[in-house]
């Protein structure tokens, strides 16, 4: 019974988030992450929105109180999420990744459960990620990410095309309150020994996720110009904005890196990785202006740039339009162009859950 329980979680895990298939890995890593009573009070919990504590007791036919406190001590763990209604805490499931993984390091705690963690996940993402000339999961047209990039504010024009949901700075002067936290994958790598030079701290939750952050432990409440300040750092450490993949509300904005970050990694091990997680726009270099200083070549994460006869080129199937190199070029020779396939994100988390559940049950 044991093993259904998690299988079934592991079922439910695969339709939201970044997907979780049925692995000795996985079930390695539910077991150390859900005790059975935890996994049975998950499986039976909403994805889509939270829900009070009475409402799941009544449904399992379970002590209302014992149920709102075991909901509580699994929020704390960051299994679930809460938020308060009319004076009551409601909770709903949170996708394994992004989600559960996160919370496990936003605190940058070091210590034998942290590490602990860090392994299981480390296992369970190595054998769910395909190798570099596997078939990207994200390859269907009908495939939708969780996050998607966000270009770095200052590299778009005012003669581009730019939509509100591209703009960082309109979520963070929208939203109330904000945190930061302790980068989840870069401080996951640190605890296997294998960090990177990538600042830490640069983590942006915003809006009820960041009450929930802050509410449970894990970030800072900052300020609307400190998390500005938060976005140039990352920018001139050379960082990508990512974020949810909505349009009215996103819960957060992290800057990345593909050497720890665990959705840049697996897209950049594909060929092809450009609309899974990529803005609506491409680096476009000025031939003229360019001087072969190979800046941009240095500061590309997807290794999208070489110099060919003295000159920038861009590999537009691997361009995520990031504007990291555009912002670090030293001769301003490369500009953000849209691009002429136009992806427009779901309007809301739910919408997003919806389709990408829709898209994994037709596949």
């Amino acid at each position: 019974m044991a093993d259904k329980l998690y299988d079934q979680l592991a079922d439910i895990f695969n339709l939201i988030g970044y997907g979780s298939r049925r692995s000795p890995e996985l079930e390695a890593l539910l077991k150390s992450l859900f005790t059975q009573e935890e996994a049975h009070l998950a499986v039976n919990l909403s994805p889509m929105a939270p829900e009070s504590p009475g409402k799941l007791a009544g449904r399992l036919n379970l002590d209302g109180g014992r149920v709102a406190r075991m909901l509580d001590e699994m929020a704390d763990k960051g299994l679930i999420y809460s938020s308060t209604r009319d004076g009551e805490k409601w909770y709903k499931l949170l996708q394994l990744v992004p989600g559960i993984f996160e919370l496990q390091f936003m605190k940058g705690e070091v210590t034998e459960r942290a590490k602990e963690l860090a392994r299981l996940f480390d296992a369970y993402f190595h054998a769910s990620i395909p190798q570099k000339d596997a078939k990207s999961p994200f390859a269907e047209e009908s495939a939708i990410h969780m996050a998607r990039v966000i270009p770095i504010e200052h590299t778009l024009t005012a003669t581009t095309n730019v939509f509100p949901f591209e703009v960082a700075s309109k979520y963070i002067a929208e939203n109330s309150p904000i945190t930061v936290s302790i980068c989840y994958c870069r401080h996951e790598k640190r605890l296997l020994d294998r960090g990177c030079k990538y600042p830490d701290e640069v983590c942006l939750q915003l809006g009820p996720f960041a009450e929930f952050v802050k509410e449970r432990g894990f970030g800072r409440e900052i300020s609307k110009t400190e998390a500005l300040e938060i976005l140039k750092k990352s920018a001139e450490a050379g960082l990508i904005h990512t974020s949810s993949n909505t349009q009215e509300r996103i819960d957060f904005i992290c800057n990345c890196c593909t050497c720890c970050c665990g959705i840049l990694q697996g897209v950049y091990r594909f060929g092809d990785p450009v609309r899974s997680v990529s803005s609506n726009f491409e680096a476009v270099v000025d031939a003229e202006a360019c001087t072969g200083c190979e800046e941009c070549v240095d500061r590309c994460q997807m290794d999208a740039i070489t110099i060919v006869d003295e000159k920038a080129r861009i590999e537009l199937k691997r361009c995520i339009g990031c504007g990291v190199c555009v912002y670090h070029c030293p001769a301003e020779a490369i500009t953000l162009a849209s691009r002429a396939d136009f992806v427009e994100p779901p309007k809301s988390f739910r919408e997003l859950i919806k389709k990408q559940a829709a898209a994994k049950m037709k596949s």
